[in-house]
């Protein structure tokens, strides 16, 4: 069993909650949860502005994103690795007004390679006042990364992120949609309005992304069959068993273990 190695503050912002904002567990680092303010001591004046003046200088939320990700990548080198070894990225808002001025901040980290992400938009963050939330895993360098670039799925040049990318024994999928790029939901997704009983707006947007979005179809998971069998057939009986989330959405970003 690997051994952590884990870096927390006993009492964050003074409060009795102990939080650790890194672990390492074999060649894999975890970054959870990282938000604009000192683990200790709030929220900085670079984040903040000068006092006084709290728009000068750049965006809040683009002083945000630096702060979170300078902040990764320094945590990051303390384990030997850096942010070009990430290998799945998540971000959580509470207002899409953020995601512009955070990926102006995240082309600046990361240069080439963003690794498969996904954002989400929620009712808030842990701070109060911030307005990014981001979360990372990486590997140990000597950890190669293949990155996967299927037909058909990209990402807007202002996110920039790969699609998939394969890790050892893991392959990490950024979050998918099930519409087609510059064209909106696809046909095949969306129940006929003329329909009344074709099925449900979620259970089909959920089916497409499994079922037939390309990068389920260009990736090297030759188990995913078996892997969606089990899913239905043991899995989500067994943990929404008399739940309406039988049939919700399942989130669409994932990372899956590959054939060794």
């Amino acid at each position: 069993m690997a051994t952590l190695e884990v870096r927390s503050v006993p009492n964050l912002l003074g409060t009795p909650v102990s939080y650790a904002y890194a672990v390492k567990a074999g060649p894999w680092i975890f970054l959870t949860g990282h938000e604009a303010f000192d683990f200790e001591r709030g929220v900085p004046e670079e984040v903040a502005g000068p006092s006084g003046f709290p728009l000068f200088g750049r965006l809040r939320n683009r002083r945000e994103g630096d702060f979170i990700l300078q902040r990764m990548r320094r945590t990051l080198r303390e384990f030997g690795s850096d942010l070009g070894n990430g290998v799945r990225l998540d971000q959580y808002y509470p207002t899409p007004a953020a995601v512009d001025p955070y990926h102006l901040a995240r082309h600046a980290e990361f240069g080439d390679y963003i690794p498969p992400s996904t954002s989400v938009v929620m009712e808030r963050c842990f701070g109060a006042d911030n307005n990014i939330s981001t979360s990372l895993i990486a590997a140990m360098p000597g950890h190669e990364i293949h990155k996967i670039h299927p037909p058909g799925v990209g990402s807007a040049p202002s996110s920039g992120f790969v699609p998939a990318v394969v890790c050892d024994d893991f392959v990490f999928v950024a979050g998918q949609m099930a519409h087609n790029a510059g064209q909106g939901l696809d046909p095949r997704a969306h129940v006929p309005d003329h329909s009344a009983w074709a099925g449900s707006e979620i259970r089909k947007q959920t089916e497409f992304i499994i079922l037939e979005k390309p990068s389920r179809r260009s990736l090297p998971l030759s188990h995913m069959p078996d892997t969606r069998k089990r899913w239905r057939s043991t899995i989500m009986p067994r943990r929404f068993a008399g739940s309406p989330a039988r049939r919700c959405a399942v989130r669409s970003a994932c990372s899956i273990s590959s054939p060794t």
